[in-house]
């Protein structure tokens, strides 16, 4: 870690649900992701059932920092536009307090119990996502773990431009499954890189 980052070991929702262990590997380049302070993003999305206090997932994914630069490098420049003023108009709403953790009393399930960009709770929502970013072994609390509720993943994919939507697709294909005909028409989903 490099001086002045904090951060945990890896709680156990950010394993990987086939193997209920930390991710080893990129999903993309295969690259080792537990040692030497290798930079990475878990995403996972998740689906609750109505009348049922539990959760599965739909998808999951690690991406070491170079092939997730590489992804975003991928997207036009109208969609990192669109994205990036959606998230600018978000702080500005929150004020301009950057947000302090205090980790002395940190409670992981209740930072991560409402929606980062339009607030909600996770528990009445169909489907979130949760993003998180590591080195190695650990997760980075510098940049906290966020949700995003199911209402900003629909207003971020209205923000794609088609070229980037075709990427994301692609990217789906190869590394996550079902096509994105079935996939839309199993789970209604559009897949959302931050």
């Amino acid at each position: 870690m490099n001086q002045g980052e904090f951060s945990i070991k890896i709680p156990q929702r950010f394993f990987s649900d086939v193997t209920d262990e930390p991710f080893e590997n990129c999903n993309i380049c295969d690259k080792y992701l537990l040692e030497n302070d290798v930079p990475y993003v878990v995403e996972k999305a998740l689906r609750n059932y109505e009348g049922h206090d539990f959760s599965s997932t739909i998808y999951e994914f690690a991406i070491c920092q170079d092939c997730h630069m590489k992804m975003q490098k991928s997207m036009s420049e109208e969609s990192l536009q669109s994205l990036q003023k959606y998230y600018t108009d978000v702080m500005q709403k929150r004020g301009s307090q950057p947000i302090v953790l205090d980790m002395n009393n940190f409670d992981m399930d209740q930072w991560l119990s409402k929606c980062f960009f339009e607030g909600g709770e996770i528990s009445d929502m169909k489907e979130y996502q949760v993003v998180a970013q590591f080195k190695g072994s650990q997760l980075v609390m510098n940049t906290p773990p966020i949700i995003i509720g199911e209402s900003a993943m629909k207003r971020m994919a209205g923000l794609l431009s088609e070229k980037t939507t075709d990427e994301m697709n692609g990217f789906r294909d190869k590394f996550l499954g079902p096509a994105p005909e079935l996939e839309e028409l199993i789970y209604g989903k559009k897949l959302i890189l931050i």
